[in-house]
């Protein structure tokens, strides 16, 4: 009985280090987005580049199989700073097919946008 409840704690801490470290992967997968899209965005004229920037940040974490809502997303500009706020969960425990229990991870950062580039 001993050697039974020892193999579940076992079992369960693997499992909580693995669905950390591939929460941790979306994370970095995320950042990644931001950042090449940003470089990417960076020359379009500034009254459409934070939409442009959201709808790119979207269709990539798409691509990468990270599940991003438009409501996850928010991006804004402000006196040559682009603000990119990203807030999303990754499920951990699921019962009957529904999360119980997810951890909830958030992307926020600041850009300067360059005088030469800020059109």
């Amino acid at each position: 009985m001993k050697v039974t409840f020892w193999l579940l704690v076992a079992i369960g801490a693997v499992y909580v280090l693995y669905t950390g470290g591939v929460a941790a992967y979306s994370y970095f997968q995320v950042k990644a987005i931001v950042e090449e899209t940003l470089v990417e965005r960076a020359k379009v004229d500034r009254y459409e580049r934070a939409n442009r920037v959201q709808q790119d940040i979207l269709r990539k974490a798409s691509q990468s199989g990270v599940p991003l809502h438009e409501r996850d997303v928010s991006v804004a500009e402000e006196n040559r700073t682009l603000r990119v706020q990203i807030r999303w969960s990754y499920p951990m425990f699921f019962y009957k097919g529904e999360a119980v229990l997810s951890m909830p991870l958030s992307y926020d950062k600041s850009f300067e946008m360059a005088a030469a580039r800020y059109q």
